[in-house]
């Protein structure tokens, strides 16, 4: 019989209310300040940024609410969900950075609630609060939270799905329901993979605890589904009427070939999304190992721990397992990889971290399998890898960012990061190392937010204005007139320039002259590297001029002459 710690639901009282209280104050600010704090304090970033934040301002231009545009080109990469909400930002906030990305922190904020909820609601406030500090203050999450693009809301959607499908198989299946709501927004976000990851999750979770029949055969995931098709198909209808067949191919191209080829150039190796988790869930990556024991443990001591529905401190982490492997193992083997693909997952991670923190937290602080120095290793660790990686990285910073850092390296502010990263580190380590899992927990917690702070007022907004300063000086220099860039991607140009900005390569050349003659004067942003593939290019009827050069960009100012070339008055 297994003698692991099992958490009963909290009763309902005055007390209850007053800790839910707490911690949902807690939770307020936390998200408050990592997701929220100085969001629009700080240029979008190139190059996926711009292109959900122009097609929304460019969607409110048009009054086109069906199909998306980008830089006045038809844009059917993504579904329309979340150009929806950047535009309902925009009239709420007006046009701004902070206003596209708001509804990224929102579901930011909104997922941290969900975990908070379902870990409370079946396990006990602790284990809820714990697991939401734990996914609220990972590194590449607060990261993603504050980017105007799609991931975070598909996580926010997909983790819905697959916390309403466990509730269907431990609690009524009428939760079927809300799960094909969140995955009826999740599809109209990002397309069907917010359905087929959570699904094949779920059938593999119930084909291991043996409930695959009661659960997936059943009348309500038929009615699940219809609901989420109820959501997501008539803007798909819609489209496709405004469009027609070469919307189908688009969708079915950008889905299948994502996966199946490499796409824009996102070609990454077999161990990309090892590198990306071991760095994005810092600095709870060095507890994963002892999460993955105390199941084993579990496992090992009563393997027939899921015939007990109630059985939650091991359910869970080992829903959470499959759900992170699942995700893990699934853009793993697709050909086009993103850092941000696997921010699924994280939800996942947090609940089964959240489960050794929390059977270490119980008074005894013995729990059989969750040994205390899987915990205090690890802790020792991050200090000395606090101090030596931070070193390295401010001792390197002009090769590491050879243009960001102009704008951080005499403000002091990297120092202030190390410094609490080493000081939290190290107050976690003598907390652990005392058995005190709760207060070490908080701390560890407690030091990213700090790091937050200091990031977000000294650092993140000076990387960003030093990395588009040139940019936004060529810009303005243009004062309006048609820009072309040439060899190179800036989407932020169109955003900030609010008007179409084409984009050309050396192959080409018949496209870019007839774009240029179009115009009396016309500017170029190019790469000095590419100088001397693009002046053979220009005719001698069009006279080319470098207006502004720095280390790596050159503003070119093209004109028509007004008068013939010696050349053309030759016989």
């Amino acid at each position: 019989m297994s003698t692991s710690i099992k958490a009963s639901p909290e009763k309902p009282s005055q007390k209850a209310f007053s800790t839910a209280i707490q911690d949902i104050a807690l939770l307020v600010l936390f998200c408050a300040v990592v997701f929220f704090f100085k969001l629009g304090s700080y240029p979008l970033f190139d190059l996926d940024e711009p292109r959900y934040a122009e097609a929304a301002r460019e969607m409110l231009e048009r009054q086109n609410w069906i199909t998306p545009y980008f830089n006045y080109e038809v844009r059917f990469e993504k579904p329309v969900f979340f150009y929806w909400l950047i535009a309902l930002a925009y009239q709420v906030f007006g046009l701004s950075e902070f206003s596209a990305r708001f509804f990224s922190a929102v579901t930011a904020s909104a997922t941290v609630g969900m975990v908070y909820a379902f870990g409370r609601h079946l396990m006990s406030r602790r284990f809820g609060l714990y697991a939401a500090l734990i996914l609220a203050s990972s590194v590449l999450f607060i990261g993603i939270a504050r980017m105007a693009i799609t991931d975070m809301t598909l996580a926010c959607f997909m983790t819905g799905t697959s916390l309403c499908l466990f509730l269907a198989a431990h609690r009524h299946l009428k939760w079927w329901l809300a799960a094909g709501i969140f995955a009826g927004l999740g599809i109209l976000t990002k397309g069907p993979v917010a359905l087929i990851i959570p699904g094949a999750i779920f059938t593999l979770y119930t084909l291991i605890i043996g409930q695959f029949k009661r659960c997936l055969l059943n009348r309500w995931m038929p009615l699940a589904i219809a609901v989420a098709l109820l959501i997501a198909g008539p803007w798909y209808w819609a489209i496709y009427q405004e469009n027609g067949p070469v919307f189908i191919e688009s969708q079915f191209m950008n889905n299948v070939t994502r996966y199946s080829d490499v796409v824009s150039g996102h070609k990454q190796p077999p161990y990309f999304y090892t590198l990306v988790l071991l760095a994005g869930f810092l600095p709870w990556t060095a507890y994963l190992p002892a999460a993955l024991r105390t199941l084993w443990h579990q496992f090992k001591t009563n393997h027939q721990q899921w015939v007990d529905q109630q059985a939650f401190h091991y359910l869970i982490p080992l829903y959470g397992l499959v759900w992170a492997c699942f995700v893990f193992g699934f853009f793993s083997l697709g050909s086009t990889k993103l850092l941000t693909y696997i921010l699924p997952l994280f939800p996942a991670l947090a609940l089964m971290t959240a489960s050794t923190w929390y059977a270490l937290s119980q008074e005894n602080g013995q729990t059989p399998g969750v040994h205390w120095r899987w915990m205090q290793i690890p802790s020792l660790i991050l200090p000395l890898s606090t101090l030596i990686g931070g070193s390295v990285f401010i001792s390197n910073m002009e090769k590491l960012l050879p243009r960001e850092a102009a704008g951080i390296e005499a403000n002091g502010y990297n120092v202030a990061a190390v410094l609490v990263l080493l000081v939290g580190s190290v107050a976690t380590s003598w907390l652990l190392n005392r058995q005190k899992a709760g207060q070490a927990l908080f701390i560890q917690a407690s030091t990213i937010f700090l790091l937050a702070i200091v990031a977000l007022q000294g650092i993140v907004p000076n990387v960003s204005q030093a990395a588009q300063s040139v940019m936004m000086n060529y810009l303005r220099k243009t004062n309006g007139q048609p820009l072309i860039l040439y060899e190179i991607q800036r989407t932020s140009l169109t955003f900030y320039g609010k008007r179409r900005i084409p984009r050309f390569v050396e192959e080409q050349a018949p496209a870019l002259l007839s774009e240029l003659r179009q115009h009396p004067q016309s500017f170029i942003i190019t790469k000095n590297e590419h100088m001397s593939t693009l002046r053979p290019l220009i005719p001698t009827t069009l006279e080319l001029t470098v207006v502004e050069k720095d280390r790596v960009y050159s503003l070119l100012s093209v004109r028509k002459r007004q008068t013939a070339t010696p050349q053309e008055t030759q016989p």
